[in-house]
């Protein structure tokens, strides 16, 4: 299994994903406080995805190095 290690946008906690279990992942400008917010989502859950600090730029980049 290949896991990479993110940081919620919440809490500031790590969350390890399986990479073979990311669906998709993209990031929004909130429009209320301008920030930018990454969303992953995971096929295991079906809660609209995780929010996390990382940038879109730097998923792919740990994602690019797993191969």
């Amino acid at each position: 299994m290949k896991i990479i290690k993110l940081t919620s946008k919440t809490t500031g906690e790590p969350i390890y994903i399986n990479v073979d279990a990311i669906g998709h992942f993209y990031s929004y400008r909130d429009k209320d406080t301008d920030e930018l917010i990454t969303v992953v989502g995971v096929t295991t859950h079906n809660n609209g995805g995780f929010k996390v600090r990382d940038t879109v730029e730097q998923i792919k980049k740990k994602l690019d190095s797993m191969k």
